[in-house]
């Protein structure tokens, strides 16, 4: 291994990690969109999903980065996150906050996590008081503007041309993704890397405070950051072009109803299902389906980019009304009522 690649590992770590960061989102989103009751919470429910389809461009856009510079991307059993994950950021200007992130139904509790997670670069909020995930930064922003800095540093020392040797085959273009979210950028050099980065930055968890306010000349909400959007759920109102970012919105009223959910059990795990023959069938037959899309999104990454297109069309379309069964059946005998719901644990079976 010569000393360019020795500089590489670190960066093509923190990229792997940003992946793993990414698609750690994705269940605790999805948990919350498949607990609400059908026809209810309209508004709530395609602002989780407009938020889920960018955390799926985030992940591809991170993966692109990792290709680029000549890393592999893993989606194994060992990446992905065990629920209830503890979430631990480790900033260097602010004091570390950790908190931890359930499968949890819609309510008011859930999207303030959610609110934990995609907190603006420079936001200052109070900490809230398993398996973890660390993160170099107070915020997620923090991470990827090290990220952006590492690699000028290492296309500064040792020349662009040096950095990105990936192949431009293994990148995951427009036409392996589907529609929505955004639209996928081909990492060929800084200023692909700085643009990919820069995408998830203004539109999630990366946001920093001036970027918020630019983005607050918008029309309609899928122009604002994650953090804006989970804020509108919280406070019941939309945003307003006008309103001050630093306060709550100040629009029209969403209908949100809180007792309008499946009451599934936080955190289910297959062993809380494995006695209920039919519960523990559907819960298996997704998360087969779950490590399936995995898997099929890790060779995608690594040389086959049709395979990220099918992951998304069979798996994630498969994952839905798999879900949607599951979170209506109660858990027999369960002291507190609690429905069941999908895991999303590594698994692998033969139906």
């Amino acid at each position: 291994m010569n000393l360019q690649d020795q500089q590489l590992l670190p960066v093509r770590e923190k990229l792997q990690k940003a992946i793993e960061l990414e698609l750690a989102t994705i269940p605790p989103y999805l948990t919350a969109l498949f607990s609400i009751r059908p026809g209810t919470n309209a508004m709530a429910a395609s602002i989780i999903r407009s938020v889920v389809m960018e955390e799926m461009l985030h992940m591809l856009l991170a993966g692109n980065l990792l290709s680029a510079i000549g890393g592999n991307v893993r989606l194994g059993k060992e990446q992905i996150p065990v629920y209830p994950v503890q979430m631990e950021f480790q900033g260097k200007q602010f004091k570390n906050r950790q908190f931890d992130i359930h499968l949890a139904a819609f309510s008011k509790d859930t999207i303030n996590v959610f609110l934990q997670i995609e907190l603006p670069d420079g936001w200052m909020v109070s900490p809230l008081e398993f398996d973890r995930i660390t993160v170099p930064g107070f915020t997620i922003g923090e991470f990827y503007r090290g990220i952006k800095d590492d690699l000028v540093h290492l296309c500064n020392t040792y020349g662009e041309e040096n950095i990105f040797t990936g192949k431009k085959e293994n990148q995951v273009s427009v036409e392996y993704f589907w529609r929505g979210g955004g639209t996928p950028i081909v990492v060929t050099s800084l200023a692909n890397a700085t643009a990919a980065i820069d995408l998830i930055v203004e539109q999630g968890e990366g946001s920093s405070v001036n970027t918020v306010v630019k983005a607050f000349s918008f029309t309609g909400t899928d122009e604002v950051p994650h953090y804006f959007r989970f804020n509108e759920i919280y406070h019941g109102r939309l945003y307003n072009k006008n309103d001050d970012p630093y306060h709550s919105p100040t629009g029209d009223a969403i209908d949100i109803d809180y007792t309008a959910v499946f009451p599934i059990k936080t955190s289910c795990k297959s062993s809380d299902l494995q006695q209920f023959p039919e519960l523990s069938y559907l819960n298996n037959l997704f998360n087969n389906n779950y490590t399936t899309m995995l898997s099929q999104l890790e060779e995608g990454f690594n040389g086959n980019p049709a395979a990220f297109y099918t992951a998304i069309l069979n798996g994630m379309h498969k994952l839905s009304p798999l879900a949607y069964n599951l979170v209506q059946l109660p858990i027999p005998g369960d002291p507190k009522g609690s429905h069941a719901a999908p895991s999303f644990e590594w698994h692998i079976d033969h139906f």
